[in-house]
């Protein structure tokens, strides 16, 4: 195994506890769907913005860093500087706005984001080691993918996210240390603008969770098509739940 990344299959019965604060990233370009605002992208009668506020549900703060747009419940608005300044530096804004021990770190292009969001509170709760240091470890491997599955606790563990149905590690499904986050954000140079995810994770301990399609977001339009056909349409106002005959 490289570093100390674990694989887990998080225990069902060990919810996560302790405040914690939600960061959405809901910027870029959206280069591969021809500049569309990608937040604002319907499935299932939702926005994937919606999607992504609602599961994060219980979450205070929640911080959107992205341009306002319509939303069904109140949030926190802030934008990464410069504007398309990348994830790493969205993060730091959305950082700038929250003091929670924990933090649920979310991009707003997740048709699953309740259950993506449900399997990552099933973790054990983070903890740093006895003596609150940041380990050493590496956040990605050649490939992008998960190590081979092995046990670990929540002790020593910076933050834990979620493994996509390909293998890959999906950094922007997860729940951090809001501590070494700010930290491993404050090291690198002009406030993390074009930084790469890898970056600032290289030095977090990041336990991964198998997540399958759960963990599959929308960069796309044909991602959007099998998203948008695999969920469920709302009833329409008046119209019964199913028919009966």
């Amino acid at each position: 195994m490289t570093g100390t990344r674990t694989t887990e299959t998080p225990d069902a019965a060990t919810p996560a506890s302790g405040p914690t604060a939600a960061i959405i990233l809901a910027g870029g370009r959206a280069s591969r769907l021809d500049g569309t605002a990608k937040p604002l992208l319907e499935v299932g009668g939702r926005t994937l913005l919606d999607r992504a506020i609602a599961a994060v549900d219980g979450c205070d703060p929640i911080v959107v860093v992205g341009p306002p747009a319509p939303t069904r419940v109140r949030v926190v608005w802030t934008r990464e500087t410069p504007e398309f300044g990348g994830p790493v530096a969205g993060i730091a804004a959305g950082l700038a706005l929250v003091d929670t021990a924990d933090i649920v770190l979310l991009a707003a292009d997740l048709p699953n984001a309740e259950g993506a969001v449900a399997l990552l509170h099933r973790h054990p709760p983070l903890s740093a080691d006895a003596d609150g240091k940041i380990g050493k470890a590496d956040a990605d491997g050649k490939d992008g993918k998960a190590d081979a599955p092995s046990t670990n606790g929540a002790h020593g563990i910076d933050g834990v996210c979620l493994i996509d149905a390909s293998g890959r590690m999906q950094w922007l499904v997860g729940r951090y240390r809001t501590d070494a986050l700010r930290s491993a954000a404050a090291a690198l140079p002009d406030g993390g603008r074009d930084a790469s995810l890898r970056s600032l994770l290289a030095r977090l301990r990041i336990s991964a969770i198998p997540a399958g399609d759960l963990a599959t977001d929308v960069d796309t339009w044909d991602d959007l098509e099998r998203a948008r056909a695999a969920a469920p349409m709302p009833p329409r106002d008046g119209a019964p739940d199913e028919e009966t005959t």
